[in-house]
């Protein structure tokens, strides 16, 4: 038996989410509630299987709920069910440690095979909360992968890309820093080797990621 709890403010949608899955393949909805607070309290004393939560809703909404139910029991799985396509939301979602990230509008039979696969272990999110996840994840990557970089390079390396960000040319930048040009283009090759960039566009667009 599969034991559900629904939370949505809409309680009407709630009713029609349960009419849906109710009784289905083993799967029995325990509780029906329109608040992220009572969803919390409810899991804690009915521990369901799998809680279904929406994410606007007053005094508490279902990201902040679901966080606190993983915080309480890891155990309990936690399916975002929600109509806002909001990245915000998604990433906060994720970061609370739902399971799923669905939006509704999905027939009974795939909300059933949803919440039986989330069972199993697996994260169920739509094809657009996936590619919010990997954009983050990229994000970082490039945030680190940039920040390793910086540390190979000299100050006087640093300061070449600054004025290169700040769009001198390069007799100015020579002449501000009191190197000749021939010294200048030289290290310019040398910084785009350690940085893996072809060209100073590329160099400049690098700066000012990392804050030169």
């Amino acid at each position: 038996m599969i034991r559900v709890i629904i939370v949505d403010d809409d309680i009407e949608a709630a009713r029609a989410l349960k009419r849906n899955i109710d009784g289905k393949e083993s799967i029995v909805v325990i509780g029906l509630f329109d608040n992220g607070m009572e969803a919390v309290e409810s899991c804690l004393e009915m521990k369901p299987d799998l809680v279904m939560l929406d994410i606007k809703m007053p005094g508490m909404d279902g990201i902040e709920a679901c966080r606190r139910i993983k915080q309480a029991d890891p155990n309990i799985k936690v399916l975002i069910l929600t109509f806002y396509r909001i990245r915000d939301n998604e990433i906060a979602a994720i970061k609370s440690g739902c399971d799923g990230y669905l939006y509704k509008g999905h027939t009974g039979e795939e909300l059933i095979a949803v919440i039986k696969s989330t069972l199993t272990g697996l994260s169920t999110c739509e094809n657009r909360v996936r590619e919010t996840i990997h954009d983050q994840m990229t994000d970082k990557t490039e945030i680190r992968t940039a920040n390793a970089g910086l540390e190979k390079l000299s100050k006087k390396q640093k300061d070449i890309i600054s004025l290169i960000t700040a769009g001198k040319k390069d007799a100015e930048i020579a002449g501000e820093l009191y190197i000749d040009e021939g010294y200048l283009r030289n290290q310019l090759v040398t910084i785009r080797g350690i940085l893996g960039l072809r060209n100073s566009k590329e160099l400049a667009a690098w700066g000012a990621r990392v804050g030169l």
